[in-house]
């Protein structure tokens, strides 16, 4: 995996609770470009405000739709991409019903790279240079650590 601060992050359910708690963590750990995505446009542009003013040199957009239409996820990710740049992780914070897991997996797989997180998951592989790992439910403050640990392994 790439540094951090070289890495685009985009992260589902980033835009309130654990999702954002990942996000504030990984700026303070040097990421500085990250991809906020959730279901509420208003919510997404205060929490990825909110990120860009906490560091300089930090790039935080967000992109809202309805997680569970491909139509939205693609829509959404196309967005993040253009601004950010391909994803080199994805957090995902909202676990079932969501299809920008899978929009973004394919993308990782044309590209032969990438790190997926998924909190509350339980599949973990390696496959195309693109790594799937899972994070237990938990307090977010614990899974927020754990994010970070399975990051820091990869």
């Amino acid at each position: 995996m790439s540094p951090l601060h070289d890495s685009t992050i985009f992260i589902v359910g980033g835009d309130r609770g654990l999702g954002l708690l990942v996000a504030r963590r990984l700026v303070e750990l040097g990421a500085q470009r990250i991809g906020l995505i959730g279901r509420d446009v208003e919510q997404g542009e205060i929490a990825a405000k909110g990120l860009f003013e906490s560091a300089s040199g930090i790039w935080a957009l967000s992109g809202a739709g309805n997680l569970s239409s491909n139509e939205d996820a693609c829509r959404v990710v196309t967005e993040l991409v253009a601004s950010l740049g391909d994803a080199d992780i994805l957090i995902d914070c909202l676990p079932g019903d969501n299809a920008v897991t899978d929009v973004v997996l394919q993308s990782m797989h044309a590209l032969g790279n990438g790190t997926v997180v998924n909190v509350g998951g339980t599949l973990e592989s390696d496959s195309g240079g693109v790594r799937v790992r899972s994070v237990a439910l938990d307090e977010d403050l614990v899974v927020a650590n754990e994010v970070l640990d399975r990051l820091r392994h990869n």
